[in-house]
């Protein structure tokens, strides 16, 4: 299925040291994103984007599938897994009798190299946000991605997982016949 096509990203050494320097710039503003983002403008969703767009960044440099061996996880479960925390920090709540989504906070003074540390369960359901988005976001960065490079976008593994029994896939290896010889299948595809 392959059809010739190479998965791999440029061979600019400059360039895949930028992007990995940018990696982890972007990387750790999502992280300050993410912290600051209960209190002041930010927060899971924005931190979220910041990461998938690392992830945008580091699969042109090294190649989509480079990346999918790299990662190591399927990105579905990590939004899955997000969801289930988001929905959890909501919920937990009206275990205690208080409102869906009320947060609580906690203060603590005198930390060494701290000082005053405030944290609260907003910071839980802005992490299940953010892994939400990166997950949701570098599934559909793979799909496309690899659908623009006319290779199927599931694996057989995601296929059997994500697609019902009776489900074709709409990359079927059907050859495609040309103009002068309707019986020759060509290697054109259109």
């Amino acid at each position: 299925m392959n059809r010739g096509i190479k998965m791999s990203g440029p061979q600019s050494y400059i360039f895949k040291t930028a992007v990995r320097l940018l990696f982890f710039l972007v990387n750790v503003f999502a992280l300050y994103l993410l912290l600051r983002g209960h209190n002041l403008p930010g927060g899971g969703f924005i931190a979220g984007l910041a990461s998938a767009i690392a992830l945008v960044l580091l699969s042109l440099a090294i190649g989509l599938g480079e990346l999918h061996r790299v990662m190591r996880f399927d990105p579905m479960r990590m939004a899955a897994a997000g969801l289930a925390v988001a929905a959890l920090t909501g919920a937990a709540p009206l275990l205690f009798g208080r409102p869906f989504l009320e947060h609580f906070d906690a203060h603590w003074t005198g930390l060494p190299l701290l000082g005053e540390l405030h944290l609260g369960t907003a910071l839980v359901f802005d992490i299940g946000v953010f892994l939400v988005v990166v997950g949701s976001a570098c599934k559909v960065i793979f799909v496309l991605g690899k659908s623009t490079q006319r290779l199927r976008a599931l694996v057989a593994e995601e296929e059997r997982r994500y697609s019902a029994p009776v489900e074709q896939p709409i990359e079927e290896d059907t050859p495609v016949r040309t103009a002068t010889n309707p019986s020759t299948p060509s290697t054109h595809v259109p």
